[in-house]
């Protein structure tokens, strides 16, 4: 089978893998779509992705796939689900290592409830979240499912919720997510910091109340005489370590600065002098994946009931996996919001 390796220099190259072995408790997954996270993918690119040192390595993690084929055991899954999350546990091959895996045309999902049935406790945690779509879900924006469904977990681990006051930076696939679930729960008002207008337009269209050049416009001032007094949330959505100094001229008395985007850097000096004198900072930059299966069904619901539209943010499909590059440079060029490849060409 053909897959994306990535190389400690940062080269790509799509190469020949074996095809994975699947265990008594596993299903052999069929991949139809795999997005590309703004965030993992472009680290472990880069060699920035913390604790992750062990090249060269098969990208992917936001998969969409169908079951081929399943064990003896496997009861959660049947042949023709449409699941999302298969990886590669193990490249059959001792040249290469995981990095999840999912840009590859097979992987594999573990069946954790048969496990635990068994008395079994030898299981990854990622087989929570390895859960089934709907068939009439689009392959290619389901992809987007993975995000939604890691946002709103981790805006719930933040605690927004009805008429509070949100400021986000950044609207890439994060941001957006977060601009959308932000209202739909009810708070009030969100102001996002973007100097992109198409991504500006996007965010007022998802439901933003108001949408800030910072690269145009003093960002403070601005958004003070939105919420004088500060807003209850502030949210760097893209990973720059000086907005937390920068979010902390936002925040409200008591309020909350968010880290949700994953930095390149792993220290920061942080200045709070013109910040109040009571507020926290709350990291959530890996929301579990138990946090994430329990709100699949939130998330599949809402995109049936058309409250969330997965169109919105999957914009470019590449056509097949040889042009992979294609998608990147999308990507880091900020053409684009969420990218996805065709594994099946």
């Amino acid at each position: 089978m053909k897959g994306v390796v990535v190389y400690r220099d940062g080269s790509l190259k799509v190469e020949q893998l074996p095809k994975p072995k699947f265990g008594e408790y596993q299903a052999l997954v069929e991949n139809l779509s795999c997005g590309i996270c703004n965030g993992t993918d472009l680290k472990l690119i880069h060699g920035q992705f913390k604790g992750f040192d062990t090249y060269p390595a098969v990208l992917g993690h936001e998969s969409v796939g169908r079951v081929v084929d399943i064990s003896k055991k496997v009861t959660s899954f049947k042949p023709g689900d449409l699941v999302l999350r298969s990886i590669l546990e193990k490249v059959e091959d001792e040249r290469y290592s995981s990095g999840w895996g999912s840009f590859a045309e097979y992987g594999v999902v573990g069946d954790i409830e048969a496990m635990k049935r068994d008395g079994r406790t030898d299981f990854y945690d990622i087989y929570l979240a390895q859960q089934i779509v709907p068939n009439h879900f689009n392959v290619h924006q389901a992809v987007m499912l993975i995000t939604l469904k890691e946002v709103l977990s981790g805006i719930e681990r933040f605690g927004v919720a009805r008429n509070q006051s949100m400021l986000i930076h950044g609207t890439g696939p994060v941001g957006l997510s977060m601009v959308r679930f932000a209202k739909l729960k009810g708070a009030s008002p969100i102001v996002v910091s973007e100097p992109n207008a198409e991504r500006r337009d996007r965010a007022v269209h998802l439901g933003a109340d108001a949408a800030i050049d910072p690269k145009a416009e003093n960002l403070v001032a601005r958004a003070k005489a939105i919420r004088p007094d500060g807003f209850d949330y502030v949210i760097d959505a893209v990973g720059i370590n000086r907005l937390m100094s920068d979010s902390l001229k936002l925040v409200r008395f008591n309020g909350k600065v968010g880290v949700y985007g994953i930095a390149a850097e792993t220290h920061a000096e942080i200045d709070w002098k013109e910040a109040p004198y009571n507020w926290a900072i709350h990291f959530v930059q890996w929301p579990t994946f138990q946090d994430e299966a329990a709100v699949h069904h939130e998330v599949i619901a809402l995109v049936d009931a058309g409250a969330i539209d997965l169109g919105q943010f999957v914009t470019h499909v590449i056509p097949r996996m040889e042009d992979f590059q294609k998608g990147i440079d999308l990507v880091t060029s900020q053409k684009a919001i969420k990218v996805t490849v065709d594994l099946k060409g």
